[in-house]
């Protein structure tokens, strides 16, 4: 886990990712504020081998909650460089992805791809999921052009292309609905569009959720589908996570591993990195050695951003407790329960 590893072209000093953290931190036009630096500085000072900026709207039409960031604009591009220049001028090796996102029904515009029973939404038109994709191709481009080492695609947590992938939500009756097929290809073309952009040596990723089952329609079957064809055509590492359904016990480590590995299995020599609830270096360790190219950490990068430098140094477990009460920050995520 602590031998240098590569995603693409992308050289990493370990295969420790800091997985994408909301940092409820922005200002309301979506520019960082101040703390985002330190945050990060701290994390790339930790030695983090790949830092995933919390997620980023594509659009303003995207943007999923208050204080979220974006790189929509040009006018949010400066800050967004700060945080790149302070990772990389900690000379730690440590490398930063932008995660690229719309919040679909969850964002301000509530622009789903169809309408889901019960809820407020509106159902996406052909000119609306064409200027989704024409977006995240610019908001890529943006993202290289101002030195982010990488760009992922937020294709999990019930966010739009989530949605577009889940039976359940997703219920349109053209080529962007029904088989499994066709609701892949919002994220197929998001891709492809991203990969015009940037070019064939600039590392892309995808965030994708495990399983959605047993309520949100998105079955393991297809997401090994689904990453297989991510693999063919090209993508460079995929990150694999899920929803609160589909976790064991609260309390257990690697909760998303099993389908992970199923995963893994058929995606040929893409990397794969996966999260959820890691806390012990026994446990990382193992999943590495089992199938595992990248292990994913959210919560306890938030209490122990040198985690990395002190595994490496004998300490067996995060002291994370996983309260949770990071997501509810006066400023930005950090953790209420510490002692300081």
């Amino acid at each position: 886990m602590f031998n240098p590893a590569q995603i693409g072209s992308m050289k990493l000093p370990n295969r420790f990712i800091r997985s994408a953290t909301a940092e409820f931190a922005a200002n309301f036009d979506g520019t960082v504020i101040d703390e985002y630096y330190d945050l990060y500085t701290k994390l790339a000072l930790g030695e983090v081998g790949l830092i995933i900026q919390g997620h980023l709207y594509i659009m303003d039409e995207g943007k999923a909650h208050d204080k979220m960031a974006g790189i929509a604009h040009d006018f949010h591009l400066d800050g967004l460089e700060r945080i790149v220049q302070a990772i990389h001028n900690t000379a730690t090796g440590s490398k930063v992805s932008a995660q690229l996102n719309h919040g679909g029904i969850h964002s301000v515009s509530k622009k789903a791809p169809s309408i889901p029973d019960g809820k407020k939404a509106q159902a996406m038109t052909e000119e609306d999921i064409e200027a989704v994709i024409d977006s995240f191709g610019t908001a890529a481009l943006k993202a290289k052009q101002i030195g982010y080492d990488a760009v992922q695609i937020h294709a999990a947590h019930g966010y739009l292309v989530s949605q577009f992938l889940s039976n359940r939500i997703n219920q349109r009756q053209d080529s962007w609905g029904g088989s499994v097929e066709n609701r892949a290809q919002l994220l197929l073309s998001i891709y492809r569009r991203i990969r015009s952009q940037v070019g064939s040596g600039y590392p892309v990723l995808v965030k994708m959720n495990n399983s959605d089952e047993p309520r949100e329609g998105f079955p393991v079957e297809e997401a090994i589908k689904v990453a297989n064809w991510l693999a063919e055509e090209g993508l460079d590492a995929i990150e694999v996570s899920g929803n609160q359904s589909t976790r064991t016990k609260f309390e257990d480590e690697a909760y998303f591993s099993k389908n992970a590995r199923r995963i893994k299995k058929n995606i040929g020599d893409m990397p794969l990195s996966v999260v959820g609830g890691f806390r012990s270096i026994n446990m990382i360790q193992q999943l590495h050695q089992d199938f595992a190219d990248f292990i994913s950490i959210c919560r306890p990068f938030i209490r122990e951003p040198d985690l990395v430098k002190k595994f490496r140094d004998g300490k067996k477990r995060a002291d994370c407790i996983s309260c949770n009460k990071c997501f509810k920050p006066p400023i930005i995520i950090t953790c209420l329960d510490k002692e300081e």
